[in-house]
């Protein structure tokens, strides 16, 4: 063992008390610290739940992982623009010089000062040693001559102020946001209530939902915007009377590319999905908003795969919306549900008959106006089927064939999701222990932490994790054999007849056809209707080809 010299001790002692990098020396688990969080009570920062934000953060980022003792959490809604005037942090000050505090945790350098006179004693503090540790949630700090000097420029600098007042800012939002209430005084369509929730605004939401209509149907935002303007449409501000707006281009395209109408309130790059949180009516659903607004023009994937998740609230009236075109101006049909009265002739009991319907409402049309079964059409594909059977052994294997490629592209997704939640779990895992050791050494942070919420977001992950196991299992088995594929084929034309779900009728006929033109042999009330399609592919190659069973065939 190396006996050190008079000298040696001396400097080592000298070393010790100087201010010197001591970092390596000290043992962050034997340090007393107190959590310091500030709000200022004017101004931009206001935010009702700043305060909470930081210490939650403060917890995740420095106390749980380094299993720290904090003795104290000290809150203060006050501003630092002036030295001298915080009751409460001058008295932290004052603790940490009598050593009851060790250490000092706070969000950002901003929340200790925004003034030199108190940034100085914070360093002074920390080059004689009696602060011998300072954490942030925002960014890592060393006590070494190059973290105070970092330390410095964050305190002196306008524009780290000024940087980060908006990141403050920001953060509350985002907390805001994710219980589903909107930032802003407008929202067109929407009333907002006391508790910043979006409900529809009687004639105002019909308005903007026919609006997102028309865009379906394809009509142009310079059209639409037309059609606004001429409907008498008055905004609602908070708190304000209704007053006349004004429709241009830009609100048109920015009312049409705003995921809110479908239900995802969006906030910077913050996304929540506003359908569990309370009882909200979107005006479009997922499925059309995604046809009017390509995936690839929203910069969010995390949009996109939030909004994929299937509404379970679907329209009646999207039987093959968007795809049933007027032959004689080539634009996209509307389409709705009308109700007539009729009287049953053997027991003269009245009742309801609905009818589904296209229409043509473009305004220079000679068919503008007029009404199309949705029967005929069902009728015209119905017949085409039963003349054209994909039952060839050549239609199954190019069919499994198109089948196997997208199945391996999904159960690779569904493998990297299913990697992904069992990472996260293991984590939050972790985070659950670490918090929970935390809160029996110092109970004093029991209240702000929730382990109750952090235990139901671990089941949620689990939950969702062996769903998509089960998933994965049963997307290997999905393949049809051939005979499996002919009962598939052969029933298609029965769900068209026979079916009354909507949803699964329309969804089998996009399989097989892209669109359909309907002509009127007269613009009389009794008229005949001219129907024609195009196919998708693969079909439209069999029926090139001739690769395809004519007439109904053998059923198996």
């Amino acid at each position: 063992m190396d006996v050190k010299t008079p000298t040696q001790q001396l400097l080592a002692l000298l070393q010790g008390n100087s201010g010197t990098d001591t970092t390596n020396q000290i043992d962050e688990k034997n340090l007393k610290y107190v959590l310091y969080a500030r709000k200022s009570t004017t101004g931009e920062e206001r935010q009702e739940r700043s305060i909470p934000d930081q210490i939650q953060d403060c917890m995740k980022s420095c106390v749980v992982p380094n299993n720290l003792n904090v003795v104290k959490v000290i809150q203060e809604k006050y501003s630092a623009k002036e030295p001298d005037t915080r009751v409460a942090f001058r008295a932290v000050l004052d603790d940490i010089k009598a050593g009851r505090y060790d250490g000092l945790i706070a969000w950002h350098p901003d929340r200790l000062s925004r003034n030199m006179k108190e940034a100085g004693e914070i360093i002074d503090l920390l080059d004689k040693g009696i602060l011998k540790d300072l954490k942030f949630a925002t960014l890592t700090f060393e006590n070494n001559p190059t973290g105070k000097m970092l330390l410095g420029i964050s305190f002196v600098l306008s524009k780290q102020y000024s940087e980060h007042l908006s990141e403050s800012v920001a953060r509350g939002n985002r907390h805001i946001t994710e219980k589903g209430e909107f930032i802003g005084q407008l929202k067109h369509g929407y009333m907002i209530s006391a508790d910043r929730k979006l409900y529809p605004d009687g004639q105002n939401f019909t308005v903007i939902k026919r609006a997102f209509e028309k865009r379906v149907e394809g009509e142009s935002q310079l059209d639409i915007m037309k059609w606004l303007n001429n409907t008498g449409y008055a905004v609602r501000r908070w708190q304000k009377d209704p007053e006349p707006f004004v429709w241009d281009k830009d609100a048109v395209h920015k009312l049409l590319r705003d995921p809110v109408y479908a239900g995802v309130l969006k906030y910077g790059k913050n996304l929540v999905d506003l359908m569990p949180l309370y009882d909200f009516e979107p005006a479009i659903s997922v499925v059309d908003f995604l046809k009017i607004n390509k995936t690839s023009s929203l910069y969010s994937s995390k949009l996109v795969s939030s909004m994929l998740v299937k509404n379970k609230e679907t329209t009646r009236a999207n039987y093959l919306r968007g795809i049933v075109y007027c032959g004689h101006c080539r634009k996209a049909f509307s389409s709705g549900i009308t109700t007539k009265p009729l009287k049953d002739a053997q027991t003269k009991r009245r009742y309801i008959e609905e009818r589904y319907y296209y229409r043509c409402e473009t305004l220079t049309c000679p068919f503008r106006n007029k009404s199309v079964p949705s029967t005929k059409v069902t009728l015209h594909i119905y017949n085409y089927l039963i003349e054209h059977q994909f039952t060839t052994k050549d239609n199954y294997d190019y069919w499994t064939g198109e089948a196997k490629k997208k199945l391996s592209q999904t159960l690779k997704e569904m493998e990297t999701r299913i990697t992904s939640l069992s990472k996260t779990i293991s984590l939050k895992e972790k985070e659950y222990q670490q918090t929970k050791d935390l809160i029996r050494n110092s109970p004093i942070l029991q209240e702000h932490y929730d382990l109750k919420a952090l235990t139901a977001e671990i089941k949620t992950l689990k939950t969702e994790q062996t769903r998509l196991v089960g998933d994965r299992k049963e997307a290997k088995e999905a393949l049809p054999t051939y005979k499996k594929y002919l009962e598939l084929m052969n029933g298609v034309s029965d769900i068209l007849m026979e079916e009354e779900d909507g949803e699964l009728k329309d969804s089998v006929v996009r399989v097989f056809f892209s669109n359909f033109t309907v002509t009127a042999d007269s613009f009389e009330i009794k008229r005949g209707y001219n129907i024609t399609h195009k196919l998708n592919e693969p079909f439209a190659g069999f029926v090139k080809s001739d690769n395809f069973v004519r007439g109904r065939g053998e059923r198996t």
